[in-house]
């Protein structure tokens, strides 16, 4: 409702007093008799705040490495980490209107920064694990007339590192929770039968590292891949800005006549006029 004021003296026959009427949400300004010049003050409403930025995509797992001769597995499924997007620009204040008058709101929040992408996990190595969280691949050796070739090293789950000491196995080992590849066996050769050596898998889970591949005869079997790094969360939308005041003077109104008046929320707009 508009709060009015009024200005008191003592004036001359025929002198209308001056005075003044706030408007703290919409309402109708009647200009009162005698009163045909007033002058205005008014603000808008507070712009908006702008979006926050998307986060970035997780890092890809790292590969795991190739055995002697055994295939090394794929890294994570998902492609390496990339940027988010930037959040969207707010909106600018509401304007608040009267007397053919416009007063603009506030400017418009500035959105958020966009997440960085993770970073990838390194590749595993001959015998030798992909950081963080690879599986170190096994050791061959000869026992009498049998050989083998030491098994991959498991890839990085997302939690929990691969298995995979370096020690004398031909077993692929163990991927990693979540995702995390097996590593491939290595090849065995024996006087009861033989066996090549096999591949790792690849991580099953985004972040997640493959397995090593397993190694021929007597042949070290590759590290497992490491764990890529999840994203960076976007950064908050800026604060819009608040709206500031504008004020016209000598504006023609006709004694009597009823002018509407649009208060934006949270703004103001005050009617005043001298004697008249």
């Amino acid at each position: 409702m508009p709060i009015g004021t009024s200005k008191s003296g003592v004036l001359g026959a025929g002198i209308t007093p001056g005075g003044s009427q706030a408007f703290n949400s919409s309402g109708t300004f009647t200009a009162p008799a005698g009163i045909t010049t007033v002058n205005v003050t008014g603000t808008g409403g507070a712009g908006n705040a702008g979006g926050s930025g998307n986060a970035g995509s997780p890092g890809r797992g790292g590969d795991g490495a190739a055995g002697n001769p055994g295939s090394g597995g794929g890294g994570g499924k998902e492609n390496p980490g990339a940027a988010g997007n930037a959040g969207s620009t707010g909106n600018a204040g509401t304007a608040s209107t009267g007397l053919s008058q416009t007063f603009p709101g506030g400017a418009a929040g500035n959105g958020g920064s966009a997440g960085n992408g993770g970073t990838n996990g390194n590749n595993g190595s001959s015998g030798s694990k992909g950081n963080p969280g690879g599986g170190d691949g096994m050791t061959g050796g000869a026992f009498g007339t049998t050989q083998i070739g030491g098994g991959g090293g498991g890839g990085a789950g997302t939690t929990n590192s691969g298995s995979g000491s370096g020690g004398t196995d031909r077993s692929g080992q163990d991927g990693g929770n979540t995702g995390g590849g097996r590593g491939g066996n290595g090849a065995l050769s024996s006087p009861t039968g033989n066996a090549g050596s096999t591949g790792g898998s690849g991580g099953s889970a985004e972040r997640a590292g493959g397995g090593g591949g397993g190694a021929s005869n007597l042949g070290t079997g590759g590290g497992g891949g490491g764990r890529g790094s999840a994203a960076n969360a976007g950064g908050s939308g800026g604060a819009g800005g608040s709206s500031s005041p504008t004020t016209v003077n000598g504006i023609t109104v006709v004694s009597g006549d009823s002018y509407p008046i649009s208060v934006a929320s949270g703004s103001q707009v005050t009617v005043s006029f001298d004697p008249q």
